[in-house]
């Protein structure tokens, strides 16, 4: 009996412990997904300069085509839809489950200043950057895809992209 019941605890700790570590695995496989495309999505944002300024030397996004190219980017990478503004559902071969949000995206260019590099911050996201030029930052946010019922952890991942003058 004693054997029994040993080897029923030793089953149930075993399931715990391999429903945490499934858990954990794809919080890293998310975190590690979110980064790569959002370091592809701001460097494809980075793309849309205006051809007029660039002539003149300086380096001026256009903010409209830069959205456009982000959100391309962001649905080609992680499989998902455009859903409102800057928010992104997931499709149905998407790793993610819940929806995806761009909490912040900002465009510092030559527009706004010619003083470079400076330090950047942004309290709200813990973001503290040295911008050498004219830069894109953008941060997203979603839930993780926890394979198993578990506490709610979000995930929030930043990147800039900058050009260096």
């Amino acid at each position: 009996m004693s054997t029994t019941l040993r080897t029923v605890l030793f089953i149930l700790l075993f399931a715990l412990i391999t429903q945490m570590q499934i858990n954990l695995d794809a919080d890293k496989t998310a975190t590690r997904q979110l980064k790569n495309s959002l370091e592809l999505a701001v460097h494809d944002a980075a793309l849309a300069v205006s051809p007029v300024d660039m002539a003149n030397g300086r380096i001026v996004f256009d903010q409209n085509q830069a959205i456009t190219n982000l959100s391309e980017s962001l649905e080609s990478n992680l499989r998902l839809e455009t859903s409102a503004g800057y928010v992104y559902t997931p499709k149905e071969n998407s790793f993610f489950k819940e929806d995806l949000y761009v909490s912040h995206l900002e465009f510092i260019d030559d527009s706004m200043t010619s003083t470079y590099p400076f330090t950047y911050v942004n309290d709200d996201y813990d973001i503290m950057e040295t911008v050498n030029g004219p830069s894109v930052i953008a941060v997203l946010t979603t839930e993780s895809p926890r394979w198993f019922k578990g506490g709610t952890t979000y995930i929030r991942q930043a990147a800039v992209y900058e050009y260096i003058k």
